[in-house]
């Protein structure tokens, strides 16, 4: 089984601070988070990364690990023998971890978009399902949150959007295998993680202040 792991940043400030955040990070994310221009951003970027050092925690691995991370050509985030993912959508920050196999995970909080601008980013099929759905901006979500998922677990980038292929249960890149798990966490939001292995998951909630070190 692997656990989906969810924080909510709390909307007061007086709670939780950009500063406070950043204290609990290595120098070099400190760095990083300073340079999104909006704070939101900055908070979804700092939360990520301290829920990915609990994590390492958590499986015996020293939060040192968090300056080893390395980079794929595409950009996929990754340790040398560990895979992660995360995901933050409107003051949500998720994360997903495996000793096993690469997973990607996304959230996204739903909205009404204007669906025509995003024709180019779907397959032929994919699209026809969103037009002839009851509600097509539910299918839109339903296929999107399910590509940006695949997209990471896969490793490529938006470029290769169009050679993700998206069906029920699971997601091909070329001629290799993602399943998909989605999960519930708040009514106004899709969750789904795409994973080389099927398995079952399981959902947890994390309060911020349990990420502060004391």
């Amino acid at each position: 089984m692997q656990k989906v792991k969810i924080v909510k940043i709390p909307k007061n400030r007086a709670v939780i601070t950009k500063e406070l955040l950043l204290k609990n990070l290595p120098k070099a994310y400190q760095e990083r988070a300073q340079r999104y221009l909006d704070e939101e951003s900055s908070l979804s970027y700092s939360t990520g990364r301290l829920l990915l050092r609990k994590v390492l925690f958590e499986n015996g691995l020293p939060a040192s690990l968090l300056e080893e991370i390395r980079y794929s050509e595409q950009g996929k985030p990754s340790f040398i023998h560990h895979n992660f993912s995360i995901s933050h959508s409107n003051g949500y920050v998720a994360i997903i971890f495996s000793t096993d196999f690469s997973v990607g995970i996304d959230i996204e909080r739903k909205k009404t978009v204007d669906l025509k601008l995003f024709n180019y980013l779907f397959t032929e099929v994919e699209w026809n399902s969103i037009l002839d759905a009851t509600d097509s901006l539910e299918r839109f979500y339903w296929f999107w949150v399910r590509k940006e998922a695949l997209l990471k677990a896969a490793g490529c980038t938006l470029i290769d959007l169009k050679q993700l292929k998206v069906f029920e249960e699971y997601g091909m890149y070329y001629n290799k295998r993602f399943y998909f798990k989605s999960f519930d966490f708040d009514s106004n939001f899709n969750g789904i993680v795409a994973m080389e292995t099927k398995t079952a998951i399981d959902v947890e909630f994390v309060e911020i202040k349990d990420l502060l070190e004391e």
